[in-house]
C-alpha cells in the first residue's frame, strides 16, 4: 500500500502545467467522441471493441499465445473497418462543424415553441375530432433512439398538416407512433414495446395504448394517444394513463416538453460559433 502511494506522489510531482492541460483536452475530446455516437448503432459497436481490446491485453497477459495471434492479426485491419463502419456519423460530424453547429441544438425562441405546440395540439384535435388513431411522442432527456431506428426517418419541420396526414388512415405510417425530436418530427410509423401484464390494462384498450403504456414505463417522453373508437385524447405516464383530457390540457403539455427540451439544448456548450 505504501509503496503504491509513493508511486502515486512521484506521478503527481512530475506532472506539468502542460501535462494537466494535455490530459484535460484529451479527455474532453474523448467525452464530446462519445456524447456524438450516444444512443446510436455504433455507439454499440464501440463497446463491442473495447470487448475486444480488453481480451486482447488479457491473451497477453496470461500469455494465451494463440488468442493472442488472432487478436493481432484482427486489430490492424480493424482500423480500417470503424472507418468503413462509421462513415456515416464521421461524415455527420464533419459537416456539423463546417456550419457551427458541432454537438450543439440552436435554441428556439418562446414564440416558436407557442407556434409548434399550436401545431401539434391541433394536428391531434383534428384526429380527435374525426375519430382517428394517433400516438404521438416528444423526446425529453431519455433518448428514443431505438424507436426512432425501426420507424422511417423523417426529420421534418413541425407543421399540423404533416402530422396529421401521418395517422390518416391508409396512410403507410399510420400504424406506428410519430415521435418528436429536437423541435423537428424525427421519424413515423416507429413500433413501441407492448405492456406484457395485460390484466393491468382496461379490455377495451387498443395496441396503441398498451404500447404508449409500456413505453412510459422505460421513458420519460410526453406520450399522448388519440382513441380511434372514441376520439379520447390520452397521456401515458410512469406506466398509467391518464384519459379524456382537454386540448387545453394538451397544449399546456406540449409547451412545457417542448420548453424544457429547448432548455437542455441552449444549455449545452457550443464546440464554436459562427
Amino acid at each position: 500500500m505504501n509503496s503504491l502511494l509513493s508511486f502515486l506522489m512521484a506521478v503527481v510531482r512530475d506532472i506539468g502545467y502542460k501535462d494537466i492541460v494535455d490530459i484535460i483536452l484529451v479527455s474532453y475530446a474523448i467525452y464530446l467522441g462519445l456524447r456524438f455516437i450516444e444512443g446510436s448503432r455504433a455507439f454499440n459497436l464501440l463497446k463491442g471493441i473495447c470487448i475486444i481490446v480488453v481480451l486482447f491485453a488479457l491473451s497477453q497477459n496470461l500469455n494465451l499465445n494463440t488468442a493472442t495471434w488472432v487478436l493481432e492479426k484482427l486489430l490492424p485491419s480493424g482500423v480500417v473497418a470503424i472507418v468503413i463502419i462509421f462513415q456515416p456519423e464521421l461524415r455527420r460530424a464533419f459537416e456539423d462543424i463546417g456550419k457551427g453547429q458541432f454537438l450543439s441544438e440552436e435554441a428556439i425562441d418562446d414564440k416558436s415553441i407557442e407556434e409548434m405546440a399550436s401545431d401539434i395540439s391541433k394536428a391531434i384535435n383534428t384526429c380527435s375530432e374525426k375519430h382517428v388513431g394517433a400516438l404521438v411522442i416528444i423526446e425529453q432527456q431519455i433518448g428514443l433512439k431505438e424507436y426512432i431506428d425501426n420507424g422511417v426517418p423523417l426529420r421534418a419541420a413541425i407543421s399540423s398538416e404533416l402530422l396529421g396526414s401521418i395517422f390518416w388512415p391508409f396512410s403507410p405510417l399510420h400504424d406506428g407512433a410519430a415521435i418528436i425530436k429536437n423541435n423537428r418530427i424525427e421519424a413515423a410509423g416507429c413500433f413501441l414495446p407492448t405492456v406484457t401484464n395485460h390484466k393491468e390494462v382496461a379490455r377495451e384498450l387498443g395496441s396503441r395504448h398498451r404500447a404508449a403504456i409500456s413505453t412510459s414505463e422505460l421513458t420519460d417522453a410526453l406520450i399522448l394517444i388519440v382513441s380511434e373508437e372514441t376520439g379520447t385524447i390520452s397521456r401515458a405516464k410512469s406506466g398509467e394513463l391518464i384519459r379524456d383530457i382537454t386540448i387545453e390540457e394538451v397544449k399546456r403539455l406540449i409547451i412545457t416538453a417542448l420548453k424544457r427540451v429547448n432548455e437542455n439544448n441552449s444549455g449545452r456548450w457550443r464546440f464554436y460559433k459562427k
